[in-house]
């Protein structure tokens, strides 16, 4: 039926519709309250009502239920904890539509009661529970919370206020309650290992607070609401965090997130708009690099006959690094913070999974590296330089098919890059103009990361942003930077199962010392 055809018949019959509201409510009030929600209803369900005669069936049916949900909601209204001066045992009479609902809402508002306790901040809670339910005297609960008695009746006051207010509220969980953000914090950090610092994110709760409260300041009754978690686990929480500067106590009781989070939407940005000129500056760089490879490869080195494109992807890792150690150089604020008394660093968060993202959309996945490492001891002369550029096939990673490159090693071949001490600072030498050219395309890189993430971070970041991507620039474009390099055209990815992007060079006493000390990779740097 439509539904001006509909209000045309509520209108001429409302009078039958507010009787049936009269004879069941006694509160003109309520009878107003229920006889609105009674017209909304059967307006908002018109389209089921197929004709004229079907109308007050449809109608009193509605009412029937309407009124139902109604005393339904006034009961969770009008339940809650009496203040100390007042009687628990009320000599008021019970209205017909309060007994109605009485033997089915018991177990429900026990229900609420506990969900509406579970949300009260420490204080309100331990006061209200050691009254109501421990039966001690305000007296003895003020001197057991070191308060003043007029203190714990406000307390009283407020808490019986907030589970009124609570039960009126038809609460929804936030959907991280049971779909968690795909939150990783990252530290990279020197110094003592604190346990308790880095187990805070083996489990999900943490990083789904600073993932929850990155762009809104939340309560942590606002916090236990979104995660679906009580306050009394969530404050503990919330007290590690703030502890380790990790969250911000700000007025009103809210906590903001102190941290760079490098979302999704932002990598994509970044990508999109920093690839096309990587692209085409790598590609320079490895046709300089080409062009000199005559005198690089007279040096003689082991494996120095290698074939162009299995010597170019060493090389290629060997400008970066080099050219992340000069791009340093220039930052204008490499001072490491303190993250924690006896360690310095830098940390920073990711929201979503390179392993399973939508790689049609973002190709994360080949942007990505799964490790890498600045130094990997493999005996007591000689340490591996790799990275395992995401672009690559598995069995073309060291981290995933070590054998090949170990056999060559250890067996004498010249399958791979293995350099004296000599013979690597003679590389690096005739390098030295790629090395120049990679720290300033760091620098490029930086200022668009930087521009970028001012319009995703929130402003509360902003002040830590520059630093931020300034030290991890380079860790976070090492996967980028060798899909750009495949494609410029200059590299190609190989057809065999071998890794690739590896050489081997001798170690120095310090590093004979920490045989593991400079290996990097995702997710423990």
């Amino acid at each position: 039926m439509e539904n001006k055809k509909v209000a045309e018949l509520i209108s001429e019959n409302l009078k039958s519709i507010y009787g049936y509201a009269f004879a069941r409510l006694y509160s003109k009030d309520d009878v107003d309250d229920l006889t609105s929600e009674i017209v909304y209803e059967v307006l908002r369900s018109s389209d089921k009502i197929k004709d004229d005669h079907a109308f007050w069936a449809f109608v009193w049916k509605v009412a029937e239920n309407t009124f139902r949900k109604f005393i339904k909601q006034k009961e969770r209204r009008n339940v809650f904890l009496p203040l100390p001066e007042e009687n628990s045992e009320s000599d008021t009479v019970m209205s017909p539509e309060d007994e109605l609902v009485k033997a089915e809402s018991k177990d429900e508002n026990l229900m609420l009661l506990r969900r509406e306790l579970s949300l009260l901040s420490q204080t309100h809670r331990n006061v209200c529970v050691s009254f109501y339910f421990q039966n001690k005297s305000c007296a003895e609960i003020a001197k057991e919370q070191n308060i003043s008695l007029e203190m714990v009746k406000y307390h009283l006051f407020k808490t019986r206020q907030l589970l009124k207010e609570g039960f009126g509220m038809e609460r929804q969980y936030g959907e991280k309650s049971y779909n968690p953000a795909k939150f990783e914090f990252i530290t990279i950090f020197s110094g003592q290992f604190n346990r308790e610092y880095r187990n805070l994110f083996t489990r999900k709760l943490p990083g789904n607070i600073l993932h929850s409260a990155y762009y809104t300041p939340l309560t942590i009754r606002e916090l236990s609401v979104e995660l679906g978690v009580s306050t009394v686990y969530m404050e503990d929480e919330v007290a590690l965090l703030e502890k380790y500067n990790l969250l911000t106590a700000l007025p009103g009781g809210k906590y903001q997130t102190n941290l760079v989070i490098f979302t999704a939407d932002y990598t994509q940005d970044f990508y999109l708009k920093a690839k096309e000129r990587c692209t085409d500056r790598i590609g320079k760089i490895l046709k300089r690099t080409k062009g000199i490879l005559p005198e690089i490869r007279k040096i003689g080195f082991r494996g120095s006959s290698i074939e162009e494109n299995r010597l170019l992807w060493p090389l290629l890792w060997q400008i970066m690094r080099r050219g992340s150690a000069e791009y340093d150089k220039n930052l204008s604020d490499s001072s490491p913070d303190e993250i924690y008394s006896g360690a310095t660093g830098i940390n920073y968060g990711t929201d979503y999974d390179e392993s399973g993202f939508d790689t049609e959309k973002l190709a994360i996945k080949e942007y990505g590296c799964d490790a890498f490492a600045g130094y990997a001891g493999i005996n007591g002369d000689y340490a591996a330089a790799f990275v395992d550029f995401g672009v690559l096939p598995k069995m073309c990673m060291y981290s995933f098919n070590d054998a090949p490159f170990k056999d060559s090693l250890l067996n004498g071949k010249d399958d791979y890059i293995v350099l004296t001490k000599k013979e690597h600072a003679q590389i690096e030498a005739l390098l030295c103009d790629q090395t120049t050219e990679m720290a300033n395309l760091y620098a490029e890189l930086k200022a668009i990361a930087v521009d970028l993430m001012k319009n995703h971070a929130p402003k509360s970041t902003l002040p830590i942003v520059e630093k931020i991507i300034g030290k991890t620039l380079f860790f976070r474009t090492v996967g980028f930077i060798g899909k750009c390099a495949v494609d410029s055209g200059i590299l190609t990815v190989p057809a065999d199962e071998k890794p690739i992007a590896i050489f081997a060079y001798e170690v120095c006493d310090g590093e004979k010392q920490n045989a593991s000390s400079d290996i990097l990779s995702k997710g423990c740097q």
